[in-house]
């Protein structure tokens, strides 16, 4: 249970690897990092569409010329092949990837289980930046280390970096604690994106 006072908001929060699991796939989902891998996916077609055709020019040249009757057909047909090919290894990126990268992070929380990110932590929202503190140890995230505040059905995220965040669990809370935390996450981070039922609080 938590508690508010003035200028700041309090938290407690049971952290698990399926929360864990959760953040990593919505890292992985997010606009940034699609855009990120469309890039590689371009410029790696890009590549192939130029290579291809550069070694098949080698592979026919006769000393006046590549041979176009003979490079063409074999040219399309390898472009053909190789951009499939393309194709389905970016799909299996963008619908198979995140549920091995959820997997993945369950299996290495369980096999290394590590108590100053599982399980129990107070979290305080205060004018300086949040605190978070667990049975062993204790550490604060200044605000402007905040790049954004991004919120799920399930959960707050305190966005620092491309793969690096906060997760703060909603479940088991009442609303008054979280809407005093959606105000302290409001106050102090410009780029907050909270879900519309939780704008009009």
């Amino acid at each position: 249970m938590a508690g508010s006072a003035s200028g700041q908001a309090r938290m407690d929060v049971d952290l698990t690897a399926d929360d864990y699991a959760d953040f990593a796939v919505y890292v992985y989902k997010r606009p940034e990092l699609r855009r990120r891998r469309y890039r590689s996916h371009l410029r790696f077609a890009i590549l192939m569409v130029v290579a291809l055709l550069a070694y098949l020019v080698w592979q026919t040249w006769d000393g006046k010329g590549p041979n176009w009757g003979q490079l063409l057909p074999v040219y399309f047909q390898g472009l053909a092949v190789g951009l499939g090919i393309l194709a389905v290894l970016a799909l299996a990126y963008e619908y198979v990837l995140p549920a091995l990268v959820k997997m993945n992070t369950r299996r290495m929380l369980a096999r290394q289980p590590d108590d100053l990110f599982l399980g129990r932590h107070q979290l305080d929202f205060g004018p300086e930046g949040i605190s978070d503190s667990t049975a062993a140890a204790s550490g604060r995230m200044d605000w402007s280390d905040v790049r954004r505040v991004e919120e799920t059905p399930e959960h707050l995220y305190v966005i620092l970096g491309t793969l690096q965040g906060v997760i703060i669990p909603k479940r088991g809370q009442d609303a008054a604690t979280l809407d005093a935390v959606r105000g302290q996450l409001r106050a102090h981070v410009a780029d907050t994106q909270l879900m519309p039922s939780a704008q009009a609080h």
